[in-house]
């Protein structure tokens, strides 16, 4: 990628019914993808250049987000380029053209209770819809819990990559002391690891549904679910008590606002119920997939990557409060 130069959006833009362009400006957010904001004759859209998913995995994404929008449910479809396709590749890179939409992303916590509900339906018709208009794997599904040694040396290998950077910075300090924590928590909790009991119900997911990827309108109801680049089969009840994870959570010792999570799984019930017993699985897997997993400082140390560094503190807070209030959060995300 780093040797190709890119065709200006001067270049890719005509090659869409959008009229005279009037500005282009640099969208700044964005990991995989790098986008722009368009104004023109025919109105404002954005211009994506797709650097994560291509090709047939993306043909395949845009007809599902055919079969959404056909649901009701909230999606951004492309705009039709003057060739009549979703995308065009210009110089080797993949492109297409979508409406702007001027919403807004708000945590979870801001949102009112009715708001919460709403945002449970929203997932609940994503999953009922992916699960009639894409072929699902056969069930059940089976997705084991990372094993209490695999967790371990994985945590030892991490304290060595730390304990070799003496004098080192506030990250350091950081990971270190999560490191040890949670080297003490799986050593003494190791009976608690989630049994391997498979899941009846699996399919298709968004794949990564946090605040940033819903858009809300002015009354904070959904306006449109976006990114859809991680779509992949798995559990639906996982992507449900994470969606609730990501939302709902403080980011503090204060752990998760439990009242508007229980709204969330309940709006997400009356669309697609899945059952006490697979939402009680979900959260104990989630709870001892966030113990034993430490991709925040993997990323540091490991990929030389520190844009999620930030997250750390959040993460670690969650995992002590979630172990101490583990019943409490089952009696209310799984009753």
């Amino acid at each position: 990628m780093a040797t190709t130069q890119l065709p200006p959006p001067a270049v890719v833009l005509p090659h869409w019914p959008l009229g005279e362009i009037h500005s282009v400006k640099r969208v700044p957010t964005g990991l995989m993808n790098r986008s722009w904001r368009v104004e023109a004759d025919a109105g404002e859209f954005m211009l994506k250049l797709f650097l994560d998913v291509r090709g047939p995995q993306l043909a395949f994404q845009f007809s599902v987000l055919r079969a959404l929008a056909a649901n009701r449910v909230p999606v951004v479809l492309p705009v039709t380029s003057s060739r009549y396709t979703d995308t065009l590749l210009l110089d080797g890179q993949e492109f297409g053209v979508f409406p702007w939409l001027n919403g807004r992303h708000r945590s979870g916590l801001a949102l009112p209770l009715p708001r919460c509900r709403d945002l449970g339906r929203v997932l609940g018709s994503i999953h009922l819809t992916l699960r009639s208009a894409v072929q699902t794997p056969q069930q059940p599904y089976h997705q084991p819990s990372i094993p209490v040694d695999s967790a371990l040396r994985r945590v030892d290998r991490l304290l060595d990559l730390v304990e070799s950077r003496h004098g080192g910075g506030a990250f350091d300090a950081v990971a270190e002391r999560t490191l040890r924590m949670k080297r003490g928590m799986l050593a003494k909790l190791a009976h608690r690891r989630p049994p391997d009991i498979p899941v009846m119900m699996a399919g298709y997911l968004h794949g990564d549904l946090h605040p940033h990827n819903i858009l809300l309108d002015t009354n904070d109801r959904v306006q449109a679910v976006l990114d859809w680049d991680r779509m992949r089969i798995g559990p639906y009840s996982k992507e449900l008590v994470r969606a609730a994870a990501f939302f709902f959570t403080y980011g503090d010792e204060r752990g998760v606002d439990l009242v508007r999570a229980a709204e969330f799984v309940a709006g997400y019930r009356e669309i697609l119920d899945l059952g006490t017993q697979e939402i009680a699985i979900a959260l104990h897997r989630l709870w001892w997939e966030r113990l034993a997993d430490n991709w925040v400082i993997e990323w540091h140390y490991l990929r030389r990557n520190q844009a999620c560094d930030h997250l750390l503190p959040g993460q670690t807070a969650l995992v002590k409060w979630w172990t101490a209030n583990f019943d409490e959060v089952m009696r209310a995300l799984a009753r």
